[in-house]
C-alpha cells in the first residue's frame, strides 16, 4: 500500500531556509516554487531562503510560504510513487490538502493563501494567542470556563495535552494570568480563529466562493468540525469558517485512519503535537527526509507497481 494520510502545516511552522534544498535536489519542488512565483508576482525562493524571520512571519508571506514549501515535498513523493489516501491541513494548510486532494489547482490555492494572510494581517483591534499545556491540575474543562469568564475564544484543540486561545490583548492577558504557568504567549500578530477575525470574513468568503472546488479524490481534513469530508459544499463552508472557527485538529487526527501519516514541509509543530507523532508521523521537510519516506514506503510502492503490471 503506498497511499499515506499527507499532512499540512500551518502558519507557526515557517523557518528561514525552507524549502531550499529541496529545490537544490528535485525539480519537481523547483516547479512549484516557479507557479508559485508566477502566481504572486514575487520571489518565492527570496522570501523563503534569504528574507529575515521577522519578514517571512509577516502572516501575508508566511501562508504562501509554507504552502509552497509543503505542496514541493508533496510532489517530489508523489513522483516517487506516493499517492494520498486522505489529506488534512491545520489552519491554512486545508489549502494544501485540498490540492492533494484535487479540489483546488495549486495556482488558486497560492493565491488565496495570500489573500487570507492579507486580510488577516488586516483585521481591526489588538488580538494575542497562547498555547495551554493540559494537566491534571488544569484540564480543559477549567481553561474552557476560564476562557468563557475572559471572553476569549478557542483557536485550535491540538491534541489531548494542548490546546491554543486567542482574542483581544487584554483579555488574553488576564486569561493568561488565570491559567498560569502552563499559559505560553504565541509569536502572532493577532487574534487568529477568533470572533476577531469577523470584520474580514465576508472578503475572504467571497475570495472562496469565486474559486471552483472540485469533488475530492480522497476524503479531506473538515478542519472546524474535527472530521473527514468529500462533499464540495462542506469542504467551500469549512473553508469559509476557517478565519474565525476553531480548528479541531485532536479530532481530525483521531478520524485520520490507519494509513500511514507524512507531514509534509516544515511540520515539525505538527508531529511534535502528539507523544506517540515522532513514531507514527513521517516528517518530509528537507531533501533527505523525503528520500527517507520514499525509502521507507518502497516495499509498498513496488508492491503496487506488481499489482498494476498484472492487471
Amino acid at each position: 500500500m503506498t497511499a499515506v494520510c499527507a499532512l499540512f502545516p500551518g502558519q507557526g511552522s515557517q523557518s528561514v531556509g525552507m524549502g531550499r534544498n529541496l529545490c537544490a535536489s528535485f525539480p519537481e519542488a523547483a516547479a512549484v516554487f516557479d507557479e508559485a512565483g508566477d502566481v504572486l508576482g514575487l520571489d518565492v525562493r527570496e522570501l523563503c531562503w534569504r528574507s529575515s524571520r521577522a519578514v517571512l512571519a509577516e502572516t501575508e508571506n508566511a501562508q504562501p510560504a509554507l504552502l509552497t514549501c509543503a505542496v514541493a515535498a508533496w510532489r517530489v513523493l508523489a513522483g516517487g510513487g506516493v499517492t494520498a489516501a486522505a489529506a488534512a491541513g491545520h489552519s491554512v494548510g486545508a489549502l494544501g490538502a485540498l490540492v492533494v486532494a484535487g479540489c483546488l489547482d495549486f495556482g488558486d490555492a497560492v493565491a488565496l493563501s495570500r489573500l487570507r494572510g492579507e486580510l488577516m494581517a488586516a483585521a481591526p483591534g489588538d488580538g494575542a494567542m497562547c498555547a495551554v499545556l493540559l494537566s491534571p491540575a488544569m484540564p480543559r474543562e477549567r481553561v474552557a470556563d476560564i476562557a468563557e469568564d475572559c471572553g476569549v475564544d478557542l483557536a485550535a484543540d491540538n491534541s489531548a495535552r494542548q490546546v491554543v486561545y486567542s482574542g483581544e490583548r487584554k483579555r488574553m492577558r488576564r486569561f493568561s494570568s488565570e491559567v498560569g504557568a502552563r499559559a505560553k504567549a504565541l509569536d502572532v500578530s493577532h487574534a487568529f480563529h477568533s470572533r476577531m477575525m469577523k470584520p474580514v470574513e465576508k472578503d475572504w468568503r467571497a475570495a472562496v466562493e469565486r474559486v471552483g472546488i472540485r469533488p475530492p479524490r480522497v476524503p479531506v481534513g473538515l478542519i472546524g468540525r474535527g472530521v473527514f469530508g468529500t462533499d464540495p459544499a462542506a469542504i467551500r463552508a469549512d473553508l469559509v469558517a476557517s478565519l474565525c472557527a476553531p480548528v479541531r485538529w485532536r479530532q481530525v487526527m483521531a478520524a485520520a485512519g490507519t494509513h500511514p501519516r507524512v507531514a509534509l514541509g516544515p511540520a515539525r509543530s505538527l508531529t511534535g503535537m502528539e507523544r506517540r507523532g515522532a513514531a507514527s508521523m513521517r516528517l518530509a521537510d528537507t531533501s533527505a527526509a523525503v528520500r527517507a519516506v520514499l525509502a521507507a514506503l518502497q516495499p509498498s510502492i513496488n508492491e503496487a507497481d506488481r499489482q498494476g503490471s498484472r492487471s
